[in-house]
This record gives C-alpha cells, sequence and structure tokens, in this order.
C-alpha cells in the first residue's frame, strides 16, 4: 500500500497527458495538490507505522510457534492484534481512496486510475491466461 500511495502522488501530479480523443481535464489547483500531498504522507506514515507494527506481531508468532510448548492463549491474543492490525491498514487505504474522491473530479480521477494502472502494470492490462 505504501506504494500505491507513493505512485498515487506522482500520477495525481503529473500534468494532464491523454491518448485518446478526450479532452484532458482541468490541471489540479494548488489547494488540489497540497490536500493529495498531505492525505498522501498522512496514508504512507500509517500504513509505514502499521506494517512495522504487523512485521513485530508476526515475529512475535512466530517465535511463539517455533516453541513446543504452545502458549495458546498467547497466540489468540496475538492473531487477534494481527488481523486488527491489517483492519487498521485496510481502513486507512480505504481513507486516501475515499478522502481523494473528494478532492480531485471523476475526470481526474478517471485519468488517475488509468495511469496508475500503466505505471503498476507497464505492459498495459494484464493478459488472460489461456486456459488449460
Amino acid at each position: 500500500m505504501r506504494t500505491h500511495a507513493a505512485l498515487l502522488a506522482l500520477v495525481l501530479l503529473a500534468g494532464p497527458v491523454t491518448s485518446d480523443d478526450k479532452p484532458a481535464p482541468p490541471p489540479l489547483t494548488a489547494e488540489q495538490a497540497t490536500r493529495i500531498r498531505e492525505l498522501v504522507g498522512t496514508t504512507q506514515t500509517r500504513a509505514s507505522r502499521l506494517q512495522s507494527l504487523l512485521e513485530e506481531r508476526q515475529r512475535e508468532l512466530a517465535t511463539l510457534y517455533a516453541q513446543y510448548e504452545l502458549n495458546e492463549r498467547q497466540a489468540n491474543q496475538l492473531q487477534l492484534e494481527i488481523v486488527d492490525i491489517q483492519r487498521q491498514m485496510l481502513a486507512n487505504y480505504h481513507h486516501m481512496q475515499a478522502e481523494l474522491r473528494t478532492i480531485v473530479s471523476k475526470e481526474r480521477f478517471e485519468l488517475l486510475r488509468q495511469r496508475l494502472g500503466r505505471v503498476v502494470q507497464p505492459g498495459g492490462p494484464k493478459e488472460k491466461l489461456p486456459e488449460r
């Protein structure tokens, strides 16, 4: 998710470029650009903190599982914490997505989605694998 947030900022703040006959949406205002930078920054900061915490809890759980005598109570508690951290990570990403839609127009969002797709998948849309 951290990578998506960085790509989102890069793509959003890039100038208008379209490859088809549609006119480019108006450029971002200074206020929109600032709001996007702040949104991406706070999203990345929170995602990094949550990712570190998740990795720490996963290591703790792995350490528990490496012992022959399993502390069920502690393992269950760590599992609950891991699931909660994952929920928070999803909520963080969802918040960024929802907030983004309050900052940019539908047209700008569509352009962003297309650009992000090209950045994430440089060869364009994934080809359908042949069925066996």
